[in-house]
């Protein structure tokens, strides 16, 4: 059965910010940004061991979609953004 979490963000800090968590067994850096232009949130997620941007995408509240390694296409996690907005940003995980 799917674990879910929801991945960190400091309200207090708002945007951009940094956070390091650890998903599926390995270590992530979440850069939570806001896109003043087009008035919507971006995700980036970098695994530590390698370095290795796993994803960096726009965030659409209620638009789940699967986080896949980029060189094996295997499925890592899927996150699912559920409340978004210039100053909160709820990300939902499931490992």
């Amino acid at each position: 059965m799917p674990m879910v979490n929801v991945l960190p963000f400091d309200k207090n800090l708002g945007y951009p910010q940094k956070q390091r968590v650890k998903i599926g067994g390995k270590a992530h850096q979440l850069f939570y940004r806001w896109n003043y232009q087009g008035n919507f949130a971006v995700l980036r997620i970098t695994r530590l061991e390698d370095r290795i941007r796993v994803l960096e995408s726009k965030l659409t509240p209620k638009n789940p979609f699967e986080v896949k390694d980029p060189v094996t296409y295997e499925v890592l996690f899927t996150i699912l953004p559920w409340s978004i907005d210039s100053t909160k940003a709820e990300v939902w995980v499931f490992v």
